[in-house]
């Protein structure tokens, strides 16, 4: 990918990027890696021409830097939202391609910013939904609508456990959540979960399986993929 030059930040300028850029480059400066993520991308789905022009860079960076790593993660993770930069995004494919071999081999190291850098492999392979909304399964929480019976749920995962809960004035109604074997996955589950069985993260790989396996309501006994509703209920905006 030849660089663009002049590509407008958050703050509409084109020159604090690439002057930011050179000094993460030269030295380790935690205040201008801060100012970078500023600049190129902000809350939800908003990312900047600045921040595409700056994958490439980025990218070089990756193996030796987590914050490379991190922002760069994050910058692709918005390139389904209203950014406006599909030429700069598609000039951005062999950087892009580069960056899900870094990646690859940096999750095999078992590293401290795994959960990082598993995200940001999956917006390489364009899952912007997981990518954005992934967690690493200690304790999370999600809320649903049953399919069904459209009763609020919510959805755990985690170390205090894994199931479906509904409240009913006061009573609580709870079922167990159906993980999916390993051979049951299919898809982007089995890739995740394949991943993170090879590089040894077996609580992500046993929250990828209830996450991809059914939950039933328990309010009126419908069973359903509890990942497809959560994509449902917490998807970022796309174009």
């Amino acid at each position: 990918m030849a660089e663009r030059t002049g590509m407008y930040d958050s703050r509409f300028e084109v020159d604090g990027v690439p002057e930011l850029l050179a000094r993460v480059e030269h030295r380790h400066d935690p205040e201008a890696w801060q100012e970078l993520g500023q600049r190129l991308v902000l809350e939800h789905d908003l990312v900047f021409p600045a921040g595409f022009a700056a994958l490439p860079r980025l990218v070089r960076l990756a193996p030796r830097s987590a914050q490379a790593r991190a922002l760069a993660g994050r910058i692709l993770a918005r390139a389904a939202g209203h950014h406006g930069c599909d030429d700069l995004l598609a000039d951005c494919a062999p950087a892009v391609a580069e960056f899900g071999r870094v990646l690859h081999a940096h999750l095999r190291s078992r590293p401290a910013d795994y959960l990082v850098a598993f995200r940001a492999l999956l917006a390489v392979e364009e899952e912007y939904h997981w990518a954005n909304t992934l967690e690493d399964f200690t304790d999370e929480i999600v809320h649903v609508d049953c399919p069904h019976c459209g009763a609020p749920t919510t959805i755990a995962v985690g170390g205090f456990g894994c199931y479906s809960q509904v409240w009913d004035g006061d009573e609580e109604l709870r079922r167990d959540l159906r993980p999916a074997a390993a051979e049951e996955l299919t898809g982007t589950g089995r890739w995740m979960h394949r991943l993170a069985v090879r590089d040894g993260q077996q609580v992500l790989a046993d929250g990828i399986a209830h996450l991809f396996g059914r939950a039933e309501c328990p309010v009126c006994a419908c069973l359903y993929t509890v990942a497809d509703e959560c994509a449902a209920a917490n998807s970022p905006v796309v174009r």
